[in-house]
Order: C-alpha cells, then sequence, then structure tokens
C-alpha cells in the first residue's frame, strides 16, 4: 500500500491489513515521512521477516531514519493528520475536474484518492513530450502508461498527476485547479517557447504565495 498509506492511516481508505497476511508500504508519499519502508504483518510471521530482513538482506540500520518513522507515525495520530489528508483527496479530485475540463480524459473518470492518471495523447501529445515541457515551465509530473497504450512505455500516452505535496505546502482547491488550467495551457501549445515562459510566471506567481520554509525568514525579517 506504498502510494496510500497515509489515506489507510486517516481512516479514508480501505485498510489491506484487514486482508492480507504480511503488508508492505513505504513511509513517505501520502504518509509524509522520510524515505523508507516497512512490513506490516501476524506477529506468526514476524521471526521469519525479520531474519530474512536481517541478516538477510538489510545492512546497517539508520537511526536517523528510524527516528523520522517515529515522527511521522506520531504526526499520523493526530486529528489533523485526517484533515490534511481530507484536503488530499480533494484537492486531488480538484485537479482532476479541471484535468476534464481542459479536455483531458482523466482514466477511471476521476479519483478516490490521491493520484490521478491523465490520457495527453487524447488531445494529441505523448507523455515523455508532456513531461519534459511541464518541466520546463516547473511543473513536475512523470510519464506514465495507460491502460491499453497503444505507446511505447518510453513514450507512453499518458502522465500521472498527484496533490500529497501541493497539499503539504498549502495548496487548497481553487489553487489545483489554477495548477490544472495551467497544466492545459501548456499541453496545448507545448511546442512554443513563448507558451513554456507564460505557463512558467503563472507557476511563479502562484507558488510565490506559498512558499517553502518561509518560516526560515521570519528572524530575518524582524531583524
Amino acid at each position: 500500500m506504498a502510494h496510500f498509506s497515509g489515506l489507510v492511516a486517516a481512516g479514508l481508505h480501505p485498510n489491506p491489513c484487514d486482508y492480507a497476511d504480511i503488508v508492505t508500504t513505504t513511509t513517505h508519499k501520502t504518509l509524509r515521512g522520510p524515505r523508507a519502508g516497512m512490513i506490516l504483518a501476524k506477529e506468526k510471521f514476524g521471526p521469519a521477516i525479520d531474519k530474512t530482513v536481517f541478516p538477510g538482506t538489510q545492512g546497517g540500520p539508520l537511526v536517523h531514519v528510524i527516528a523520522a518513522k517515529a515522527v511521522s507515525f506520531l504526526e499520523a495520530l493526530q486529528p489533523e493528520f485526517i484533515e490534511y489528508q481530507r484536503r488530499v483527496i480533494a484537492n486531488a479530485q480538484a485537479l482532476a475536474a479541471q484535468m476534464q475540463a481542459e479536455g483531458f480524459r482523466v482514466v477511471s473518470g476521476g479519483t478516490d484518492t490521491h493520484l490521478m492518471l491523465v490520457d495527453v495523447f487524447s488531445q494529441g501529445v505523448r507523455g515523455k513530450d508532456a513531461e519534459a515541457a511541464l518541466d520546463l515551465a516547473r511543473i513536475t509530473v512523470n510519464k506514465n502508461a495507460i491502460p491499453f497504450d497503444q505507446n511505447p512505455p518510453l513514450n507512453p500516452s499518458g502522465i500521472r498527476l498527484g496533490s500529497p505535496a501541493a497539499t503539504t505546502r498549502g495548496f487548497g482547491e481553487a489553487e489545483m485547479r489554477e495548477v490544472g488550467a495551467c497544466i492545459g495551457q501548456l499541453l496545448r501549445d507545448h511546442g512554443s517557447a513563448e507558451t513554456i515562459a507564460a505557463v512558467r510566471r503563472r507557476v511563479s506567481a502562484l507558488t510565490a504565495r506559498f512558499p517553502l520554509y518561509d518560516w526560515k525568514f521570519e528572524a530575518a525579517r524582524a531583524f
């Protein structure tokens, strides 16, 4: 459940642990912890898993990463975490709706989670080209194959979009619709340097309203 573990922790997505004996997950993505992993299993499988992990495959444990996991698990227990995950879903749905309004097909017709798969080839663009053009405008996506894709994996028909990082930054549904509008504007004319520059200006204006690590500059401003 690597991608949606944070939604599970918040009680907003079905829990695979109710059905599976062993479940693996990352601890980043929606769980918003360090880049690492975790194995959840019924107690009877614990000794065999522990032996396989160490000394079987794992090197020296990274204690600072273990500490970071503990912090993220504590955060996931807070009521604010549930509200954050609600915003993650609402933001993803707003972005999906905007992509549809921009004329792109969202595979599955929308999203109930933090992710969506957008068929950009429905508008004549291929995934690798969309990824590269959006990167020039400072919008990070990744190319992704879609079901029954007629294009090759290295330049497929889709791109994958998600909402957790933007939600953490402070974006709401209005900002996610603006993101979708920026993507739509660029992909309709992705070969134009002028369009890329125009979208980059829109992105810069949007992100300037939600600066990263703004708290670090408070003391400097006060001085």
